[in-house]
């Protein structure tokens, strides 16, 4: 063998010994860390992995298989709040101590808030997409991607008065942010005129709300507002408010009217009811549906938007370990166009972006028109 054939070959002996350290060390790169605490368990159980868990799942899926974030793998460790505060903080605990996340996506208010001491004394970022209660974005370390509690109700009251519905009752689930939408849509709806004539409430695992429906069917309200933070209990609600013969003029709720249990056990009773929602694209609808089998809800696209847009702010500071410069980069991201519209962020963690209405008519999903 002459010298400049073993040069060459001991060229690509080097070569392919770089190679191989550079595959080692995109296989040894350390993965950015994620958390998630969601009630895995219980009435809401099925409807948070449906549409909460999946569309969080699918948009760290998506990014890894793109190569990962700045060349590190996300790994997403999942645990179970049990719908309960207390386990909740447990989760996100041993989320962080043991898991050692950067951020957390959680949901619900009675979840979430208890949450937020934690994340803060530790410096996680806590995105609560779907959870409606103002207090949650006071903390300097919580994001959501969901109007507010507080707007939802004002917005109804308005569409009530416009209607021209004199008296109004509301039946809904005792939850902190839910209580917050219902003082809400009261007050503008006295405001304005009209008089409340029944306000009755159900507990998180409660499946039987004929006594509640049986009192406010004597008051004979214009107007029902039935609110729940899922799919089940609003079903279950269609339906016996039929069974127990209430008939109001018109009945308000929110985008969970959508779920495939109402269609399931709420009959026709779904037929008419407008509702508040954000808006889906329908490429998301089409990509999540292809990737999943089934369509997708608001609140599925509110989570994963909430994902990427994690995702851009760590791409904008160029690393994932300092995560008070990438919460300051959501703070501060302005305008960002997710599958659920174009929102903004000014500062904070509250993404300013208004609900819209819709209705179910002829048993489809529609735009309202006023």
């Amino acid at each position: 063998m002459n010298c400049s054939m073993r040069t060459a070959i001991r060229r690509l002996a080097l070569s392919a010994a770089a190679i191989f350290v550079g595959i080692g060390a995109v296989a040894a790169q350390e993965p950015i860390r994620l958390g998630l605490v969601m009630p895995l368990s219980g009435q809401n159980a099925e409807y948070v992995k449906r549409y909460m868990v999946a569309p969080t799942e699918l948009a760290v899926k998506e990014q890894n298989d793109k190569g990962g974030l700045l060349g590190r793998p996300i790994k997403l460790t999942v645990e179970d709040s049990r719908n309960d505060g207390a386990s909740a903080v447990s989760a996100l605990n041993k989320l962080i101590n043991v898991d050692k996340i950067m951020a957390v996506f959680t949901v619900f208010t009675p979840i979430a808030l208890p949450q937020i001491p934690v994340a803060e004394e530790k410096k996680v970022i806590l995105l609560a997409p779907s959870t409606e209660h103002p207090d949650l974005t006071k903390s300097n370390w919580a994001v959501r991607m969901t109007p507010t509690a507080l707007t939802t109700g004002i917005v109804i009251a308005d569409l009530a008065h416009k209607m021209g519905l004199k008296t109004a009752a509301t039946l809904s689930e005792d939850n902190e942010a839910i209580r917050v939408t219902v003082k809400t849509f009261v007050a503008q709806f006295e405001k304005q005129g009209g008089k409340m004539v029944g306000d009755e409430t159900f507990k998180n695992q409660d499946t039987d709300m004929r006594g509640q429906l049986t009192k406010l069917r004597a008051a004979r309200p214009d107007a029902l507002y039935f609110i729940a933070p899922s799919g089940r209990p609003t079903a279950l609600a269609l339906k016996q408010i039929s069974e127990v013969g209430m008939k109001p003029k018109q009945i308000f709720t929110n985008h969970l009217v959508e779920d495939r249990e109402v269609i399931a056990l709420g009959g026709n009773m779904a037929e008419g009811v407008i509702y508040t929602a954000v808006a889906v694209s329908p490429e998301f609808n089409e990509k999540f549906k292809a990737a999943l089998g089934y369509d997708p809800d608001p609140n599925a696209g509110k989570h994963y938007d909430s994902v990427n847009v994690l995702f851009e702010a760590i791409k904008k500071v160029g690393s994932a370990d300092d995560t008070a410069k990438v919460r300051d980069a959501i703070y501060n991201m302005g305008d960002y166009k997710g599958v659920i519209g174009t929102f903004k962020f000014v500062g904070t963690g509250e993404s300013l972006i208004s609900p819209i209405l819709k209705t179910v008519k002829d048993g489809k999903y529609v735009r309202y028109q006023q």
